[in-house]
């Protein structure tokens, strides 16, 4: 959701095939609850078999969104939608984020299909990161203790 903010924050416009393709993006996350449901119910009854198969769901649907996401955001530069002072730190660090969380959603779904209670940790991690602004974070401790000099 903060992509999709960050992103739909600093249009100039949009055009047909950018509202499509938004409301591909708004399809595959409100399916987000279902996969999640799966797996709360599944780690709560002890069914491996089942765990596995909806963490799996779960991941493939996290995939989605953030392949969709940056589907969007392609989109958008290609077809020149975006403010020419859009280029903002929130938006260019949602990019960098991009492939480290494509290769850890993937990572997540293999080890899901063997371990499915460490993928959902896992997938809490990469939500953490998602959240967390840890380059702004270091910027500001950088600072306190540079003023301390």
């Amino acid at each position: 959701w903060l992509l999709h903010t960050a992103l739909t924050d600093q249009l100039a416009r949009a055009d047909s095939v950018f509202l499509r393709l938004n409301l591909l993006v708004l399809l595959v996350v409100v399916f987000l609850p279902f996969p999640t449901g799966l797996v709360a119910d599944a780690l709560r009854h002890d069914d491996i078999s089942a765990e596995r198969v909806y963490v799996t769901l779960y991941g493939l649907t996290l995939l989605a969104i953030r392949l969709m996401g940056f589907a969007l955001d392609a989109y958008a530069r290609y077809a020149h939608l975006y403010s020419p002072k859009a280029e903002g730190e929130e938006l260019q660090s949602t990019q960098r984020k991009f492939l480290p969380l494509v290769i850890g959603y993937v990572i997540a779904i293999l080890i899901g299909l063997a371990l499915p209670v460490a993928a959902v940790a896992l997938y809490f991690g990469l939500a953490v990161y998602l959240v967390v602004p840890f380059r702004e974070a270091a910027r500001v401790l950088a600072r306190r203790h540079g003023s301390r000099q």
